[in-house]
């Protein structure tokens, strides 16, 4: 397929309210779905702080987004990234640039179920997020060193505890410089290793989440895995 032929007459970003979660958001919400880990065609990692354990139960799959024409549809998105960075990412930042123009404040997580560096991307091509002050950019990463190195002032990030990184975890909950999302698989309790828990699931706006807590999210089932106890899955 010719993606950047294909991509000229289509969006990269999709309206928030096609994700359950999403869609609950009172603020308007733009969503970038590209496939996780190394499951496109030229094998490049786009989760480089995956753990085996989240990769199995990773959301990809999850809902609607396990039906083959989602799955495609990322699938394509992710090709034409891997394959052609410079015209995805300049096409990405003239949708931004658009959707900034139209004046209104509005969320962007470009990371769906993927956890790529966006503003090294974008940054590397001289595309300066931060002039985009009707945007505010949001994201889960097991990528500590994005967080750390996060100068733009509106880029928000939610650190996700893999089952191996609580050391990390706990260093940006006390520094309140990023909350921690936790996946358990029962109720949620009140609070998780001496930190108050918060229910993640009730909306997807973590910009607005009182700092230093633990975001909890309940356990979803990916489409045809069954269930086994691990370290990413708090039991």
């Amino acid at each position: 397929m010719n993606y950047i032929e294909y991509y000229k007459t289509r969006k990269l970003l999709s309206d928030g309210k096609s994700n359950t979660k999403m869609a609950k958001n009172k603020t308007k919400t733009y969503a970038l779905s590209l496939i996780p880990h190394t499951l496109n065609s030229k094998g490049e990692n786009l989760c480089k702080f995956s753990t085996k354990e989240c990769r199995a139960m990773c959301l990809n799959m999850t809902g609607r987004a396990g039906f083959t024409m989602v799955q495609q549809a990322r699938l394509n998105k992710t090709d034409f990234f891997v394959y052609h960075k410079q015209e995805f990412v300049t096409k990405l930042y003239n949708e931004l640039v658009d959707i900034n123009k139209k004046g209104e404040k509005c969320l962007i997580r470009l990371n769906v179920v993927s956890d790529v560096p966006w503003a090294d991307e974008f940054q590397s091509r001289g595309y300066n997020l931060a002039e985009l002050q009707n945007i505010t950019f949001y994201a889960y990463t097991k990528d500590p060193f994005q967080i750390e190195n996060n100068v733009l002032p509106n880029q928000h990030f939610t650190f996700s505890y893999s089952g191996g990184n609580w050391k990390w975890c706990e260093k940006f909950l006390k520094e309140k410089k990023a909350n921690v999302a936790v996946v358990f698989k029962k109720e949620l309790p009140l609070e998780y290793n001496g930190f108050k828990v918060i229910n993640g699931d009730l909306d997807d706006e973590r910009v607005l989440d009182e700092k230093g807590v633990i975001v909890g999210l309940k356990y979803k089932v990916p489409r045809g895995v069954k269930y086994e106890p691990n370290k990413f899955v708090v039991e």
